[in-house]
């Protein structure tokens, strides 16, 4: 039987959790690396791909003993704690850092004529290596990323540069918005990318996770924040 707490958490916070962990599933299984989930953690069963975790709390239950267990043999080693309620430091972890789930619900585009959208879908392997040369993931969004229908890598483009991307992967009736960035002296548009989000898979919500001045705009941009995480590392 669920315990109150966990029948009382908010569906937003449980549709970006759940989300994230299926864009951990899609991106090992891109990397060839296995995975389980048991006792409400997820984990890698070899070293995860380039700046993603080793294991993640689904469960709000879950105790630092049990994120310890999964962790046994490995050196170094990354946790995602999806409710920032994990302590880790006696098991030689630090936080790497603190962020906040954001949920959008779905909404209309704002304009009835908004002429062609500044952002475009990725699509040529070239097109992908210009992409992450600029956000520093060419080791883990690899090109087969293209393959796959759920997932659309969005670029902004002026004068031909690319200037901001995100990474929207639709499933389970919402889309995860990932990777987001702006170059160097532009500011990303968040409702302006949730309007090509929703462009491409309309009538759902929106979630994902930020911290700082990329949250700020993202609750700007008709983000609401729904919980807090923390990242630790080793």
């Amino acid at each position: 039987m669920a315990s109150d707490e966990s029948a009382a958490l908010d569906p937003r916070l449980r549709t970006a959790i759940d989300a994230s962990i299926s864009w951990y599933e899609d991106l090992c299984a891109l990397h060839g690396v296995g995975s389980v989930i048991s006792q409400g953690v997820w984990s890698s069963l070899s070293a995860p791909p380039p700046l993603h975790s080793d294991a993640v709390a689904l469960e709000p239950e879950v105790t630092a003993e049990l994120i310890e267990e999964r962790l046994t043999g490995r050196v170094h080693a990354g946790v995602k704690d999806s409710f920032a309620t994990l302590d880790l430091s006696y098991a030689g972890m630090r936080i790497l850092f603190s962020a906040t789930w954001i949920y959008r619900r779905p909404e209309p585009v704002r304009s009835t004529d908004p002429g062609p959208s500044p952002w475009t879908r990725v699509r040529t392997d070239e097109q992908l290596a210009e992409w992450t040369a600029l956000h520093d993931t060419t080791e883990v969004l690899l090109p087969g990323l293209l393959q796959r229908g759920a997932f659309a890598v969005l670029a902004r483009r002026v004068d031909g540069r690319i200037v901001a991307g995100a990474v929207a992967r639709l499933g389970s009736g919402a889309v995860d918005v990932s990777n987001t960035y702006a170059v160097e002296g532009h500011e990303l548009d968040w409702a302006e990318l949730a309007d090509a989000v929703a462009a491409l898979f309309p009538d759902r919500p929106m979630v994902g996770y930020e911290r700082g001045a990329p949250l700020r705009a993202a609750l700007a941009g008709g983000f609401e924040a729904v919980g807090d995480l923390r990242i630790w590392v080793r």
